[in-house]
């Protein structure tokens, strides 16, 4: 009887020599253990990317394997299986934290991987108070502000002279005394984060009134 549980893997040719009685008698067999999968990154991994942007493509080198699977990847993302290689590549489309895993199949041993790849939302702006407003000149215009997500600064540009635009604690603020009349069509640029997001209004300052002797 030959038993038992093989700890190293290899092919192993084992003779069976009988003992006593008459004559040589021997038999052979082969004992093959296969190692356990394997699997190991070798590009991409764990990240962090804009919604709507390609993720930068991840793959993991495996060994035994026949096969894999890959679970909780974000919508837009997928996960394939080739010569050995998983390969994990896409765009998503929804904004979250998904941890993903990587599961071989076919071989032998259960060999798995994990990453996370953290989709962020685009920018947001909203108007919060104030906005498009006619006033006179040398007259404080009502304070404007917006209210922002994502981003870690913005511009203002187009403002009349007198009045300007600051970013502070995910707030735009525009305040200020206009001291030129005219039309002026702002708009609010945010920056850092995800996406183009602007938002616009319009400062109409009106001169004062003027009379004049004619006659």
């Amino acid at each position: 009887t030959i038993s038992g549980t093989p700890t190293v893997s290899g092919a192993y040719t084992y003779t069976v020599t009988l003992t006593g009685g008459c004559g040589t008698v021997t038999a052979t067999g082969t004992i093959t253990v296969t190692p356990n999968n394997t699997i190991s990154l070798t590009a991409g991994g764990t990240q962090t990317k804009c919604i709507n942007t390609p993720i930068t493509t991840t793959t993991y080198a495996t060994t035994g394997a026949t096969g894999a699977s890959v679970t909780g990847l974000p919508t837009g993302v997928t996960g394939s299986f080739a010569s050995n290689v998983v390969t994990i590549s896409g765009t998503p489309t929804v904004s979250g934290a998904y941890t993903y895993t990587v599961t071989l199949t076919g071989g032998c041993g259960t060999a798995t991987a994990t990453g996370t790849i953290t989709v962020t939302p685009n920018n947001t702006i909203s108007l919060t108070a104030g906005g498009t407003q006619t006033k006179c000149i040398n007259t404080p215009i009502t304070t404007t502000t917006y209210a922002t997500t994502g981003a870690t600064g913005a511009s203002v540009t187009g403002l009349p002279t007198g009045v300007t635009g600051s970013f502070a604690s995910n707030v735009v603020t525009i305040s200020g005394t206009p001291t030129v009349s005219g039309a002026y069509t702002y708009t609010v640029t945010l920056t850092g984060g995800c996406g183009t997001v602007t938002a616009t209004g319009t400062i109409t300052v009106t001169p004062n009134n003027t009379i004049s002797l004619t006659a």
